[in-house]
């Protein structure tokens, strides 16, 4: 029987302690290393992700393959301690892959701040 990706919400801390939503891989974000839990209803949706707004993530490679999984990492204790190869369940294979950890990635949330006018040229 092959394996087939799931997705599920789960809870998502940010460096400054909010706590979001995020929808993930269920087979990552179960494993201990995700550091993620159990979302709560009230988190708000971490929304899209963009150069200016992201996850913090773990990128690991098949050094055979050069294949790429890129992970969120729902907490940065568990970013901290990050292993170093992940087992990844490929679609349509019945035997999963070992990847290694090849970079972190930090997260990046923009937070309002107060606006810079320019001064009013005349002319």
């Amino acid at each position: 029987m092959a394996n087939e990706p799931n997705k599920q919400w789960f809870r998502y801390v940010d460096d400054a302690g909010r706590n979001h939503a995020v929808m993930l891989d269920q087979d990552w974000g179960l494993n201990a290393s995700s550091g993620c839990a159990a979302f709560n209803t009230a988190d708000p949706a971490f929304g899209p992700q963009t150069r200016t707004h992201r996850l913090r993530k773990a990128l690991y490679v098949d050094p055979a393959t050069f294949r790429t999984k890129k992970v969120p990492v729902c907490t940065s204790a568990a970013f901290a301690a990050l292993p170093s190869t992940l087992s990844v369940a490929l679609p349509g294979s019945t035997t999963p892959e070992t990847y290694q950890l090849a970079q972190r990635i930090s997260e990046f949330i923009r937070v309002p701040r107060t606006s810079r006018n320019l001064i009013d040229r005349a002319g």
